[in-house]
C-alpha cells in the first residue's frame, strides 16, 4: 500500500498551482494542470503515411531535434543541402605586421575548428540517418524502403538523400506502391463504408 505522505513530483506542482490560483482568485480551477516542458526528441511525433498524414508538423520538429542534436548538420532539414562552414578568409588576418605570430596563431585555429566541424558533421551522418529512420511509422518505412533509390540511400546512410524522399513521398499524395501500404489502405476504406 502506497505510503500518502509520499507525494509524486506532478502531484506537489499540481497542488502549488492550485492553491497560487486560490490565493489570486479566491477560488480553486478544477482545469488547472501542470505544464509539462518536452525535449526537442519527444516532441517528434512519429511520420504517418497517406492522405492525412503529418508531414508539416513533423518537418517542423525533426528540424528543431535534428539542430539540438547534431548542430549545423542538423541544418539539412531546412536548407536541404549540407551546411558547409564559411571559408576562412586570410584578408581578415594582418598576417604582414604579425612579428609575434599571433594572427598566423588564429588563422591555423580557426582553419583547424573549421576542419574540425566538417569532420564532426560527417562522423553524425550515420546517426542522423538512423534517428530519422526510428520516427518513421511502419508505413512510412516500407513507403521509403520502396523508393527506386533506396539501397543507395541505405548502404551510405546518407541523412540529406533521405530527408529528401522522406519529403517526396510524403508531400505528394500519391498511391502507395508499397503492397503492404496498399492493403491496408484499402482495409481502411473499405471498414469506413
Amino acid at each position: 500500500m502506497p505510503d500518502p505522505e509520499v507525494k509524486k513530483p506532478d502531484q506537489k506542482s499540481n497542488q502549488k498551482q492550485l492553491e497560487t490560483a486560490k490565493q489570486s482568485k479566491g477560488r480553486t480551477n478544477p482545469t488547472v494542470r501542470p505544464t509539462v516542458s518536452l525535449n526537442s526528441d519527444t516532441a517528434v511525433p512519429q511520420l504517418k503515411y497517406g492522405g492525412g498524414n503529418n508531414f508539416d508538423l513533423f518537418k517542423k520538429r525533426v528540424a528543431i531535434a535534428c539542430l539540438e542534436r547534431y548542430k549545423n548538420l542538423g541544418r539539412l532539414i531546412v536548407d536541404e543541402r549540407y551546411y558547409v562552414p564559411p571559408l576562412i578568409d586570410a584578408a581578415d588576418y594582418n598576417l604582414a605586421k604579425d612579428p609575434y605570430e599571433v594572427e598566423k596563431v588564429r588563422f591555423r585555429e580557426n582553419h583547424k575548428r573549421r576542419d574540425k566541424e566538417i569532420d564532426d558533421m560527417k562522423v553524425d551522418r550515420p546517426s542522423m540517418f538512423a534517428y530519422l529512420i526510428s520516427k518513421l511509422s511502419k508505413e512510412s518505412l516500407d513507403e521509403i524502403q520502396g523508393h527506386k533509390d533506396w539501397k543507395s540511400i541505405d548502404s551510405e546512410r546518407d541523412p540529406l538523400r533521405l530527408w529528401l524522399t522522406i519529403k517526396e513521398c510524403h508531400q505528394t499524395l500519391t498511391t502507395s506502391k508499397v503492397a503492404s501500404v496498399i492493403k491496408k489502405n484499402s482495409t481502411r476504406r473499405i471498414r469506413s463504408l
